[in-house]
């Protein structure tokens, strides 16, 4: 984590900016890279994130059982680049007929327009269980690996708890599993409470997956909501208690909750299809703070791009390059220990149109797709 003292780089106790961006992670960036290119650098946005350094690590959950290919980039220099500047704090409070924030700080910034990407709030997924992407737990199941790599783990299920809509994690951290574990040493299951496995991607997205845990002797258990893992067992209401010797579970993603502005009974904020929170003139959600139902990073980066066009309509910039908001397109790459499963589908009328495929369907093929930021990484060296 970065320990960087957020006074060391915070801005004076009063400023103003035309364009305030508030958090530090995909969609934040996105938003800052969509708005540069949107007005020709016209704008000169604020970036307001807790950290100095953004650490792009979308595989570091996974305990070492993929190469994580970890890129960091320095957010002064970004912010720069794009005509712009950090400050180094929090978001505490947001005083909307004043268009001013607050920081945890004290610092008070006032905006023209203010882009909310602060992402959701990982909560615990099952008790007794670990939670996959919880930094607390990641020496536990690096461990955990570990010991299934050992062929010491007789049982273990993984679980996309209710209220996960994007669950290609699980089944991505069960197959790749799978290959870790020796031959004959580990049951495996998936126990969700979707339908099917894969459900938010569409039927024959799902029928893939479905195939790949036949072919890797994965079980599935679908429309189960576990109680929690404890005395040896995964207890479940309605089935009753299975023996794991450990379980890992998805987060729950909760909302923030931020002072000051509206929220959902979740703290997601609400939005509307230009990204422009309920009831404000001056305020945009992009990304998992946003109360789409979905959370997902491909999806986050076509909302950033989304804010960016409408934020330049509101400042009486006309954006450079925008056709108007494209329907939204699903992108997704699974790894399953021999090679990577990529999905591209589009919601059409009574389904989805889906392509699946083992070669990229986009460039780079990133685990993120879309937007500019991969390419932003792919250009620049890390620092």
């Amino acid at each position: 984590m970065d320990r960087t003292p957020p006074s060391a780089t915070a801005g004076p106790a009063k400023a103003h900016t035309r364009v305030l961006v508030v958090g530090g992670g995909v969609a934040a960036l996105e938003t800052l890279l969509a708005l540069k290119e949107r007005t020709g650098g016209a704008l000169r946005p604020t970036l307001l994130a807790p950290h100095a350094r953004f650490r792009y690590r979308p595989l570091a959950a996974y305990a070492g059982l993929v190469p994580d290919m970890t890129q960091t980039v320095d957010l002064a220099r970004m912010a720069a680049e794009q005509g712009g500047g950090l400050v180094c704090d929090r978001l505490a409070a947001v005083d909307a007929d004043a268009h001013e924030v607050r920081t945890a700080h004290g610092a008070r910034i006032g905006y023209d327009a203010l882009v909310v990407a602060t992402g959701a709030v990982p909560q615990e997924g099952l008790s007794g269980a670990l939670t996959l992407g919880d930094p607390h737990d990641e020496p536990a199941l690096a461990r955990l690996v570990a010991r299934v790599r050992a062929g010491e783990v007789g049982r273990l299920a993984v679980v996309v708890p209710p209220g996960v809509l994007w669950s290609l994690p699980a089944y991505e951290l069960a197959l790749l599993l799978r290959h870790a574990a020796p031959a004959g040493t580990t049951r495996l299951a998936v126990v969700t409470a979707e339908e099917a496995p894969m459900v938010a991607a569409g039927a024959d997205f799902g029928a893939a997956v479905q195939g790949l845990l036949d072919r890797n002797d994965i079980e599935l258990q679908t429309s189960t909501w576990p109680d929690a893992v404890a005395d040896g067992h995964l207890w479940m209401p309605l089935q009753g208690a299975s023996p794991v010797d450990a379980a890992v579970a998805l987060a729950r993603p909760g909302g923030p909750s931020l002072p000051g502005l509206p929220c959902d009974e979740h703290g997601f904020l609400p939005v509307g299809p230009d990204g422009r929170v309920a009831e404000q003139t001056r305020v945009w959600a992009a990304g998992d703070v946003a109360a789409h139902p979905l959370k997902q990073g491909g999806l986050a980066v076509q909302q950033a791009d989304v804010v960016a066009d409408d934020v330049a309509r509101h400042l009486g910039l006309e954006p450079l390059t925008s056709e108007g908001p494209a329907p939204a397109v699903l992108r997704a790459a699974l790894l399953d220990g021999a090679g990577t499963l990529y999905l591209r589908s589009r919601p059409v009328v009574g389904g989805f149109d889906t392509e699946v495929s083992r070669e990229p369907l986009w460039w780079p093929p990133s685990k993120i797709a879309g937007g500019r930021l991969p390419s932003y990484l792919a250009e620049r060296e890390t620092v």
